[in-house]
């Protein structure tokens, strides 16, 4: 449209999707969830703590999902990264229990 008023604007390729700047669930756990959940700082439970995460993952991944976007104990919301959408942050968790052998139901 502003071409057909006069500017020089470069068109874009017919057929071809926008780029989305959406993470991995990988990327978002080294990035952030692993700093804590490494080393059981602040009271995480740690990643090798299979027994409290197959807990955790017993909720099902949406529980464990809204947890997390509001903060618990000392975690603070959304992981501390306040630009995550709702599917990156299950992403992320679903990554986390799949390291762990316990992947939410």
């Amino acid at each position: 449209m502003a071409n057909k008023s006069g500017a020089k604007f470069k068109e874009p390729a017919v057929g071809t999707k926008p780029a989305t700047s959406e993470r991995s669930g990988e990327q978002i756990a080294q990035a952030a969830c692993l700093k804590c959940h490494e080393t059981g700082d602040k009271g995480a439970p740690k990643i090798s703590d299979r027994a409290t995460w197959t807990q955790r993952g017993s909720k099902g991944l949406d529980a464990v999902t809204q947890t997390v976007i509001r903060g618990h104990g000392n975690m603070p919301a959304r992981g501390g990264m306040a630009d995550l959408t709702d599917a990156e942050l299950k992403s992320a968790i679903a990554h986390m229990l799949k390291l762990v052998g316990s992947e939410a139901k």
